[in-house]
Order: structure tokens, then sequence, then C-alpha cells
């Protein structure tokens, strides 16, 4: 399998993923991109930042960048509000009336 590699663009720093992670293609980097960015834009939001500044850049093990995951990316698709599937929040209790 291919590995892939996850580096952070933010202006003009660049984390650097050293390790990579092992997926079957593209495509499965991408959703792992996209759900990175997930967990950054989490964390911008509960911790203060800026939302628009990340960048993932997809690596292959020669160092050429595949693809790239922005804010937007993860934010919307197709010009709308994009919905996560395994979005924990709809499992919350809602207020339910106490006997």
């Amino acid at each position: 399998m291919p590995r892939y590699f996850f580096h952070i663009r933010e202006g003009e720093s660049l984390s650097r993923d050293t390790e990579g992670q092992e997926l079957a293609d593209g495509a499965a980097a991408r959703r792992e991109a996209v759900s990175t960015g997930r967990e950054l834009l989490g964390e911008k939001l509960l911790h203060g930042g800026e939302l628009d500044g990340r960048i993932i850049e997809i690596a292959n093990e020669k160092g050429e960048v595949l693809d790239r995951v922005s804010s937007n990316d993860v934010l919307f698709k197709d010009g709308k509000f994009r919905i996560y599937a395994d979005d924990i929040t709809q499992s919350a209790p809602v207020n339910t009336p106490r006997e």
C-alpha cells in the first residue's frame, strides 16, 4: 500500500508529517485529510484563532504534493455546508422532560 504524508501549512510555515500513513489510494488519503481538517477546525473553534489559514498538503513518498485540502474543502461541498454522517451530535441527548 502506498504511504501518504499530511503536511500542515499555515501561511509561510510548514509542519511536515515525517511518519505518514499507509492508505489504499489518493481518495482514501483525501478523506483522511478532510478528517484531520475537521479536528484542526474544531481545535480552532474551541481555543480561538483564524479558521481559514490552514492547508493540508497530501504528499507521496517521493515528496510530491498530490492534493491540498483547505478549510473550505472541510466546511463546504458543491457550495453548501457539508454534512458528515458520523456527526456525534446527532446521538446527543435532547431536552427531554423529567418525570
